[in-house]
């Protein structure tokens, strides 16, 4: 096995570094500025500390940043103490951040180049600070880590058959809160109140678009994570079948 230098184990630390830091930084900052300086999408809404952290919990971008987060953190912890299993610091769950982050990226940055005035969170300062980081700059620092340090080859039908469900981890969760949610808004919500913000995403909300393009968009969801992140592991086995930056730090 090649050896490692030491050069090599301090950009991975820094990595780790911002992997723990920037995301949360970001969905702070929207937090707490939300409630100082609110935007004017939501008027005077998120004064109220209670809706601001709702109005980040029902974003997916604010899940992938905080799972981001997580990653950054343990595998910090790991770096110093080797103490973490491997399903936390290995190449599937890393393929998970990276599927994630992918999507972010994919998702925001096509919406901002197709359709700019549906984009939401991006009319305020904090808010296109938080989007530039969080949905541009750390999508694309995960994927230079996942191509240069992952060094362990999955077989593909290996890897569809035992690991590739990992993906829909977070998306089934964020799924399911977001629509059990909305829909006790909708439905037992008082009719003389006003609902903040029911569902997050238009495409999400059954009661607009219908509920066959609603569960139509959520299996297209879940079709693309599985197959996004079988396409990253598998360029990640090419990388290593023809030798390219063959780094392992473990």
């Amino acid at each position: 096995m090649q050896q490692v230098k030491p050069r090599f184990l301090k950009i991975k630390y820094c990595f780790y570094v911002i992997f723990a830091i920037i995301p949360l930084f970001c969905v702070l900052l929207d937090l707490f500025f939300s409630t100082i300086q609110p935007d004017p999408q939501y008027g005077d809404a998120t004064r109220n500390f209670d809706f601001s952290i709702i109005n980040q919990s029902i974003y997916l971008s604010v899940w992938v940043a905080l799972t981001t987060t997580s990653y950054g953190i343990l595998n910090w912890i790991h770096y110093h103490t080797k103490s973490m299993p491997k399903w936390i610091t290995g190449k599937n769950n890393l393929t998970r951040i990276t599927t994630l982050n992918v999507i972010s990226f994919i998702v925001f940055n096509t919406t901002l180049l197709i359709a700019p005035t549906n984009v939401v969170g991006f009319n305020t300062w904090y808010k296109i600070l938080k989007s530039v980081l969080e949905h541009m700059l750390i999508p694309i620092v995960v994927i230079i880590y996942y191509f240069l340090f992952t060094t362990a080859s999955i077989p593909t039908k290996q890897y569809c058959k035992k690991y590739s469900w990992y993906n829909l981890i977070l998306i089934m969760f964020y799924l399911c809160y977001v629509s059990i949610r909305g829909t006790m808004l909708v439905k037992f919500m008082p009719k003389d109140q006003k609902a903040f913000t029911p569902f997050p995403y238009d495409q999400l909300n059954p009661f607009e678009v219908g509920f066959p393009i609603f569960f139509v968009g959520i299996i297209s969801l879940l079709v693309i994570a599985v197959s996004l992140a079988i396409v990253l592991n598998y360029l990640s086995n090419l990388r290593n079948k023809k030798g390219c930056i063959p780094l392992n730090t473990d």
